[in-house]
């Protein structure tokens, strides 16, 4: 069985040889990290540190990739750890079933090619708190993305680049607060579904749909392998990385590049 046939014509040998040799630290498998893990996996990575201690529920359902009713009550990590090697039997795969700790990040990302970091935004806030410091030790840039309505928002650091905290605080700077993102990013949204997103949430529920979902692993999974293969023909760009962001809303039909520090090019 040979389930990237219709994939190597794109991706060539080369592609695939590269991409074979690279490790991705991935934490979070939820509804924007597994559907991105899923990519990869078939678009050829097949090496990983996976983080996740979750489990599934009934919430889930309507935007993660694993999430079904037989499913359900089983834990995330080895449930799509189950489905990828379904799909390529050969993955080299390190399990992390506690998650990303403080105790156990820097054995996380030790040697990783790339990190990717979807932990949900209200936990893990000591981890988040240490991952810039441990890019710059391993030299190792963090991908980041969010489901947000119908589209999705993604922000990347590179290692010797602009971090985390220094991007949210100048998004925040002017902030009149109330809503899913600070107000010089929900600009690039759906006017309607921002505020009846800022709607659920005031009442305790944070809003989603599956199309947020499906926009957030496809943006995510495609600028991994932007940067895996960087030197190829294959990509025609730079990887984007903060100050820059990427916002696409399906139901604006945007995609926009922009620059957190240049809000009036934005």
């Amino acid at each position: 069985m040979d389930f990237l046939n219709r994939t190597r014509p794109i991706m060539g040998e080369s592609g695939f040889a590269i991409l074979r040799e690279k490790e991705l630290a991935f934490a979070g498998l939820g509804g924007v990290g597994g559907g991105a893990f899923l990519a990869l996996v078939r678009c050829g990575v097949s090496r990983f540190r996976l983080a996740e201690n979750g489990v599934f529920d009934p919430p889930d359902m309507n935007r993660q990739a694993a999430a079904f009713g037989s499913t359900m009550d089983r834990p995330k990590l080895g449930v799509y750890i189950e489905l990828a090697r379904s799909i390529n039997p050969d993955l080299e795969i390190v399990p992390y079933p506690d998650g990303i700790t403080a105790d156990n990040l820097a054995g996380f990302l030790a040697g990783a090619d790339a990190y990717v970091a979807v932990i949900d935004a209200e936990k893990g806030e000591d981890v988040k708190s240490m991952t810039p410091a441990m890019q710059e030790r391993y030299g190792i840039p963090v991908f980041t993305c969010g489901a947000v309505g119908f589209g999705a928002i993604m922000v990347n650091y590179a290692s010797d680049g602009m971090k985390a905290d220094e991007f949210w605080a100048i998004a925040k700077k002017d902030d009149v607060g109330g809503g899913l993102l600070p107000s010089i990013l929900q600009s690039s949204f759906s006017g309607p579904a921002m505020e009846r997103i800022k709607q659920g949430l005031l009442s305790g529920v944070v809003p989603t749909t599956a199309i947020g979902g499906l926009a957030a692993n496809a943006l995510l999974a495609n600028e991994v392998l932007a940067y895996f293969l960087a030197d190829t023909d294959l990509v025609e760009r730079a990887p984007v990385f903060a100050p820059e962001y990427v916002a696409l809303d399906f139901m604006t039909q945007k995609l926009r590049v922009a620059d957190v520090t240049r809000p009036e090019k934005s």
